[in-house]
């Protein structure tokens, strides 16, 4: 799995209806969306308020040739910072 990143709400929509118009979602068998939209929320991390794309590189939605491959980042587990359980 890849990730791209986009700078407003409203490029992260266009771009997942356009893979779900690629890949024939809604399927009819139970796969309504291609993906959740997300949010850097770390302000310590430099993509700070940036929307994460997930990019599946493998399987059934597999997407990236979808996407500049210069685009695409790897996860970076500070996007999110982690919270303590209560």
């Amino acid at each position: 799995m890849k990730y791209a990143l986009y700078n407003t709400s409203s490029d992260w929509n266009a771009k997942n209806s356009a893979l779900e118009t690629a890949l024939g979602i809604p399927n009819g068998q139970g796969t309504d969306k291609y993906a959740e939209i997300s949010k850097v929320e770390n302000s310590e991390n430099a993509d700070y308020g940036k929307f994460i794309m997930p990019v599946f590189t493998l399987g059934t939605w597999k997407c990236d040739d979808q996407f500049d491959s210069n685009e695409l980042v790897d996860f970076d587990p500070t996007w999110n910072p982690l919270s303590s359980p209560e």
